[in-house]
């Protein structure tokens, strides 16, 4: 048995959907965990990458940019392409995700940092990144080696390709908070889920 560790955001669909089939596979939500699953710059290192592609900036590096959260992830990450591109922006916060890509189609503000499921129009963060030698390799990652976990992990990713609307209901249905079934199967449809294992622990520093 393993238990692993997540936050409910797009790293943990695949491990709730391997309990479908699995019961040597444990999901926690708060508490410890063998394994935990986290966005990259909140974890203190990286074994596994398991999501990239899934944050974009829409449309583009505006003047006054929406984001979830002060201190979130997604916070983070924005506050790095803004240094390392010495672009000046007023940061505008929301506590709520859905408010952010609102906040940019009501034009109260000129760009908002959103995931794939809402629009895939903008620039990637690995992309911003890379292209100032900053190397991101992935979005969400986990902190841990475990090989049951690696193979569930995958098993999940595998009942996406096979039953994405019946699988993203089961994971809806198994979170700790609301997400519509199809705001779930879009973001995996949309971004890139894998189970790459790093050959050294990759640790997150900010510029």
């Amino acid at each position: 048995m393993v238990t692993v560790l997540t936050p409910p955001g797009p790293v943990s669909y695949p491990i709730i959907a391997s309990t479908m089939k699995r019961k040597d596979v444990k999901v926690v939500f708060e508490g410890d965990g063998e394994v935990k699953l986290n966005a990259i710059p909140l974890l203190e290192r990286t074994d596994y990458v398991l999501v990239s592609r899934m944050l974009v900036i829409t449309p583009s590096l505006g003047k006054r940019i929406a984001v979830w959260k002060k201190g979130s992830a997604n916070h983070m990450l924005l506050d790095l392409v803004l240094k390392l591109y010495n672009h000046s922006a007023e940061v505008v916060f929301t506590d709520d995700p859905a408010e952010v890509y609102k906040l940019y189609k009501e034009g109260k503000v000129d760009s908002a940092v959103v995931t794939t499921a809402v629009s895939r129009d903008g620039l990637y963060f690995e992309d911003l990144l890379l292209a100032k030698d900053f190397n991101l390799p992935g979005i969400c990652g986990a902190e841990g080696l475990n090989e049951d976990f690696e193979s569930a992990y995958k098993e999940g990713i595998d009942l996406f390709k096979e039953d994405p609307e019946g699988t993203s209901e089961y994971v809806a249905d198994n979170l700790p908070i609301y997400r519509p079934s199809l705001f779930i199967q879009s973001i995996f449809e949309n971004s890139e889920f894998k189970v790459q294992r790093l050959e050294k622990p990759y640790v997150f520093r900010k510029a």
